[in-house]
């Protein structure tokens, strides 16, 4: 009742005018920058350059002056804004993990830590900036590096982390996006770890976009998504044996991924320089070779990381900029954002317009084609809530949000 009643006091109308793409990295950085004993600003800097994320959750930075330079260098601050780096509050462990996002696609309005036996779980609350000021897009971030290791209680601990998370997604407004990556160390789906943030009874439902259960480890099944290790021979921090674990990753909530107002995009999800023919091989060899990554991003990945980044994209219909002009939407509601029986679509083009209504899940309920202007949409069947209505010409394209009342 309460995120009813707010919404309907915000009165959302969601104007569009094209799809907006936002691109997301999670990058286990191995003890950046000193760990490897050598200078590797210029390996991220590209790498980043390259596929140039607008929300980089990165683990293990060492320092502020490891935070300060993959804002400044690696990402710049002309685009880019960061988190504040704090060092790890929980036990011994002193790295930590760090959220930075494109500034002019997103505000970071909180960000906070949840405390754990061995590593911190970042929080952030990331706004999304729009035309419409009133579109109020919100996506909570969460970062974690679950326990390393798969002997006696490593397991155990990587599910006692995770229910830390689980336990505050209680306190997350219901109307947001939620995104939980970083370094999990798991090696099965089998694990209890995993099993328990996917549990359908979690306050947020959340997926695995690639949706491919198993054991990862050392599996030729799953050498697409393997992310670690990037070297065949261990040295200088380096892990080594060859590309064989799938231990980073990306999670999405159940709104995620089915939402009108932003959802991921099938097929998104990559290990980032694995071209899925480099089973327990170092990412330079000839054997991982493919169209998708070249050899020159390889080598600098090798350079960097004893993992790859994982990376997936969101799509939303909400135009991400700032204008001082705000433009006249194609399509209003004659009757407001509350309305109760039904309402009339009042459009500024002559052409007919589709009309779909989607449950805040992201279910569909209702499709309509050639809709012409002032028809009237009859919503007597359905129940009183929140839906969005997605209506479409030849030239343009809106989400509404309406409240339907008693």
């Amino acid at each position: 009742m309460k995120f009813y009643l707010y919404t309907i006091l915000l009165f959302l109308t969601l104007t569009v005018q094209g799809q907006t793409q936002l691109k997301l990295m999670s990058y286990n950085l191995l003890h950046y920058p000193t760990g490897t004993g050598g200078d590797r600003s210029d390996e991220l800097h590209y790498i980043l350059n390259n596929y140039q994320p607008d929300i980089f959750m990165a683990c293990e930075i060492e320092d502020e002056t490891g935070a300060n330079e993959i804002l400044d260098y690696c990402l710049g601050t002309q685009n880019y804004a960061g988190s504040t780096f704090s060092y790890n509050h929980s036990g011994n462990y002193y790295l930590q993990q760090m959220l930075y996002y494109n500034k002019h696609k997103f505000e970071l309005v909180n960000e906070t830590y949840l405390t754990t036996y061995i590593r911190d779980i970042n929080h952030y609350t990331l706004k999304l900036k729009s035309d419409n000021p009133s579109d109020d897009i919100y996506i909570d971030v969460y970062v974690a590096h679950l326990k390393a290791g798969n002997y006696n209680d490593d397991p155990q601990i990587r599910a006692d982390m995770v229910n830390v998370l689980i336990n505050d997604l209680p306190n997350i407004p219901a109307d947001h996006f939620v995104v939980f990556a970083g370094d999990f160390n798991l090696y099965s789906a089998n694990e209890t770890a995993y099993q328990a943030i996917l549990n359908q009874g979690n306050a947020v439902v959340f997926h695995d976009p690639v949706n491919r259960p198993g054991s990862w480890h050392n599996n030729t099944n799953f050498q697409d998504l393997h992310t670690q290790a990037t070297h065949a021979v261990s040295d200088n921090n380096f892990v080594g044996g060859g590309l064989d674990d799938r231990f980073d990753f990306i999670l999405l909530s159940d709104n995620l991924m089915n939402s009108p107002v932003l959802h991921y995009v099938n097929d998104s999800y990559a290990a980032y320089g694995n071209n899925g023919t480099c089973f327990n091989h170092a990412i330079t060899h000839s054997a991982c070779d493919g169209n998708t990554y070249d050899t020159t991003l390889r080598q600098h990945l090798y350079n960097m990381s004893d993992h790859l980044p994982v990376v997936l994209t969101l799509e939303t219909p909400v135009t991400v900029s700032i204008n001082d002009e705000v433009s006249t939407p194609a399509f209003s509601i004659a009757e407001g954002n509350v309305i109760h029986s039904g309402f009339h679509v009042i459009s500024n083009s002559s052409s007919n317009f589709e009309v779909k209504l989607y449950s805040t899940t992201g279910q569909r309920i209702k499709t309509f084609d050639n809709y012409h202007n002032g028809v009237y949409f009859d919503m007597s069947d359905c129940s009183s809530g929140i839906y969005f209505l997605q209506l479409k010409d030849i030239q343009n394209q809106q989400l509404i949000k309406i409240v339907k009342a008693d």
